[in-house]
């Protein structure tokens, strides 16, 4: 009986922490923006390459 306040504070600082998280403003993505692979690729110094064409014949 003498660990129930504790797991009341346990508890309530839990349901605060959660619902903080439910009321903190989401970081929506900038639908406005559009950029292709290839822009972010080449911002990034890299290069897209085409993918292999599938084997005919899988390995075994």
């Amino acid at each position: 009986m003498r660990n129930v306040p504790v797991l009341i504070i346990i508890l309530a600082s839990i349901a605060l922490g959660a619902a903080g998280l439910f009321l903190l403003p989401a970081k929506e993505a900038d639908a406005r923006r559009t950029v292709t692979t290839e822009q972010a690729a080449a911002d990034a110094g890299a290069v897209v390459l085409p993918t292999d064409p599938r084997l005919r014949i899988e390995p075994k």
